[in-house]
């Protein structure tokens, strides 16, 4: 329905166009600056972050590298620490050529030691090996170094290293550590000399201990860097380490300080940077330079604004399609007007106007059709006014007219007999005729009000009581209308409560039966509100309500889930519901339903949607998927009230519809009316044809059931047989029948009585 509630935008003036401007100008350069530090500081915290983390990579790098020649040292030793020649050449009888080619050169050619040393059981060096050459040391007391670590070892072989060694449970003892030998950073590893069978014997404390010297400068360094990729890669034995150097310190087991391992780190942050900046410093002033020009553009544009202002107001209050005012501007219009009202007392009408049936021209013919219609209809509205009155497009099909030289009440019923003839006659649309028809709604001054919102309001009452009544298509308003309006609302947030709060509300249901046995197919989920103050109000009274304030989803959907809730525990093959036209037109219906499904635990082949032709006719591309996503599901798709609309054996082929019922209306002649029984006998006979079955609504006497019957009709619904019952009342049908849920008929008469 009509509404104004849209307020009518004021005129700028220069001054404050110029002050926008400059708020305009001075925002851009200020989120320019600030976007530029922004993208800087996101670039400059980038490139950090990636040195930083590449700095952090190459230490671990190095750590790692150095923590391996740690334990690859003791690893070389042991190709010839456990070795039966090894303990008989070095302890039993001394031989210094094996020894040097099998300890000394051996150990340098293949391992790169620097450094080999055999050292007695008194901590004697009874031999040396320099870079691969045999030093003549006789039996020289070993370096402090080794010789502290010789006697670590031989503590751990007194605890029983070497017991557990031979034992299986742990390898060859060892003692190894970080130290400056001869001023040089050096990694030493001392190893026993042990038999590797028990042919030969060896006394604990008289092992022959071999010592292996690396050292962390020279060819170590050299395959670091090559391993690596470090550039600068060197040791330093003080603290002067460079800034643009980043360095692994060298411990002893201890924490004793023996140097740095320094090297220059590559930084991908810094270089992506240095590459970087000059883009960005250009892209930054381009984009200065393309905001100045705009600056300078907007001006301009301003400026041109200022010129046309009487336009712009021109089209911000007038509608774009068919030249008429536009809410706004009507709104203005209609204050104006009823400030002089009440000043000089002259009387004023308010007419709302709403097209009928223009949904479906739009359906069928399209949306540049209903552009069309609209055009054309404003145009023939125009003529029937005199100079003075206003006519505006409020919206979608809605018009409003302001008469304000009323003389009396029949002029404003000539004019509205005169729109009524106009908009009945056929439009040329497209080359295709379009018939609609219009409803209209009057209020005046000063009986409906003297303020715009009272006096749309009830023009806006009058224009629904038009629509509703189907003879008369224009409604002055009077006071009993806004009664009725009261009452209506009343009524609205009565049923509204009664949804949230789950109470007078009730579904009862209609057993639907076998023509041929008697025996129950399917029962029909009805609703009924008992209401607490007007008794049972009737569902084409409330049903309606819902569908016009928006409560009927909730309506529906509250009684689908009850019906299926109630019927997951009965034997009843099928529970059918029925679905308003708006329902059904919901984007999301058919996941709601399968979700109601889903939560009750009612299998989808157990409910049956009651549908009505209309619907199907008006149906969009979202009913069609809902349509067809609950086929797939299994839900059966009925078809209510068949044979008042538009039915056709095309149409029921087209819709693949499970069931039809045919309309009470011609059931109610059988027997009467030749014409219903070839109707009735025609319905049976195309459904069947198309393999849909058919079930006859409201059966109230033998004779039309035993018709029904010989004809074919599948299925019996009507008071005869049962009329709707409680759940507790229908549980008693079931029980009191037997397995087979065979009902007895009831006579018609008693059957209304219950």
């Amino acid at each position: 329905m009509t509404s104004f509630e849209l307020s009518a935008p004021s005129g700028e003036t220069g001054s404050r166009t110029d002050r926008s401007l400059r708020v305009l100008s001075v925002g851009s350069v200020l989120a320019f600056l600030a976007a530029t530090l922004l993208v800087l500081g996101v670039v400059l915290w980038s490139a950090t972050r990636a040195d930083q983390v590449a700095r952090e990579r190459l230490l671990q790098t190095v750590s790692f590298a150095v923590a391996q020649s740690a334990l690859k040292i003791p690893y070389d030793q042991e190709s010839v620490a456990i070795w039966d020649e090894a303990v008989l050449n070095t302890r039993n009888a001394f031989n210094p050529k094996w020894v040097n080619d099998n300890l000394g050169v051996w150990m340098y050619d293949y391992f790169k030691h620097d450094h080999v040393y055999v050292v007695d059981a008194k901590n004697r060096v009874s031999y040396a090996m320099t870079n691969g050459k045999q030093t003549d040391v006789g039996y020289g007391i070993a370096d402090a170094e080794i010789e502290l670590l010789a006697t670590t070892l031989r503590k751990k072989i007194s605890a029983g290293a070497l017991d557990a060694f031979e034992a299986g449970k742990a390898r060859i003892p060892r003692a190894e550590d970080f130290a400056i030998l001869d001023g040089r950073p050096a990694l030493i590893s001392v190893m026993p000399l042990v038999p590797h069978s028990p042919a030969v014997a060896q006394e604990r404390g008289s092992e022959v201990l071999i010592a292996s010297v690396r050292f962390l400068d020279g060819s170590f360094l050299a395959d670091l860097g090559t391993a690596h990729l470090l550039e600068g890669v060197r040791f330093s034995a003080t603290d002067d380490v460079k800034l643009s150097e980043q360095s692994y310190t060298l411990r002893t087991e201890d924490g004793a300080f023996i140097g740095h391992l320094a090297w220059t780190p590559q930084l991908p942050g810094s270089t992506i940077l240095a590459d970087v900046l000059p883009f960005l410093a250009a892209g930054l002033v381009g984009i200065g330079i393309a905001i100045a020009f705009l600056i300078r553009d907007l001006k301009r544009t301003y400026t041109n604004l200022i010129t046309s202002e009487a336009q712009a107001t021109h089209l911000a209050f007038h509608d774009t399609l068919t030249g008429l005012p536009n809410r706004a501007y009507f709104r203005r219009r209609l204050d104006e007007e009823l400030s002089a009202f009440r000043g000089e007392g002259q009387d004023l009408a308010l007419m709302c106007l709403d097209l009928d049936r223009f949904k479906q021209v739009n359906d069928t013919l399209g949306h540049a059709a209903g552009d069309m219609l609209l055009c054309e209809v404003a145009a023939r509205l125009r003529g029937a006014l005199k100079a003075g009155d206003l006519l505006g497009r409020i919206g979608g099909d809605e018009f409003a007219i302001l008469l304000n030289d009323l003389q009396n009440k029949e002029d404003i019923e000539a004019l509205c007999r005169t729109i009524v003839s106009a908009m009945s006659q056929p439009f040329e649309i497209a080359s295709n005729q379009a018939s609609i028809g219009i409803s209209i709604g009057i209020a005046m001054t000063p009986e409906a009000g003297v303020t715009r919102g009272e006096l749309a309001r009830k023009a806006d009452i009058a224009l629904y009581q038009a629509k509703k009544d189907a003879l008369q298509h224009y409604k002055f308003f009077d006071e009993n209308m806004n009664e009725a309006a009261q009452q209506r609302h009343a009524l609205e947030a009565e049923l509204r409560q009664s949804l949230e709060t789950d109470t007078a509300l009730e579904v009862v249901y209609q057993p639907v039966y076998h023509a041929g046995t008697l025996t129950v197919s399917s029962v029909e989920a009805l609703v009924r509100w008992n209401h607490p103050r007007l008794g049972s109000v009737s569902p084409l009274v409330f049903v309606g309500l819902a569908e016009e304030c928006g409560l009927i989803d909730q309506l529906g959907e509250w009684v689908l889930r009850q019906a299926c809730a109630t019927a997951q525990s009965w034997s009843v093959d099928v529970v059918s519901v029925n679905v308003s036209p708006l329902q059904f037109r919901q984007p999301d219906f058919a996941e709601r339903v399968l979700g109601v499904l889903d939560e009750t635990g009612l299998p989808p082949n157990r409910l049956e949607i009651e549908i009505t032709e209309s619907t199907l006719l008006d149906a969009s591309d979202a009913s069609g998927r809902s349509l067809k996503a609950l086929r797939s599901a299994g839900v059966k798709i009925a078809l209510d009230d068949f044979g008042t609309g538009y039915s056709s054996l095309s149409y029921l082929m087209k819709l693949e519809i499970d069931r039809i019922k045919i309309d009470r209306s011609f059931v109610r002649n059988l027997g009467d009316s030749s014409q219903s029984n070839s109707i009735v006998q025609a319905i049976v006979t195309m459904a069947h044809a198309v393999g849909v079955a058919v079930t006859a609504e409201g059966v109230e006497t033998r004779a039309q059931q035993d018709f029904l019957s010989q004809i074919g009709c599948n299925n019996l619904q009507g008071y005869l047989l049962s009329p709707p019952l409680s759940a507790l009342g229908l549980v008693e049908v079931f029980a009191r029948n037997g397995e087979h849920l065979v009902a007895e008929p009831n006579n018609a008469a008693g059957a209304r009585a219950a």
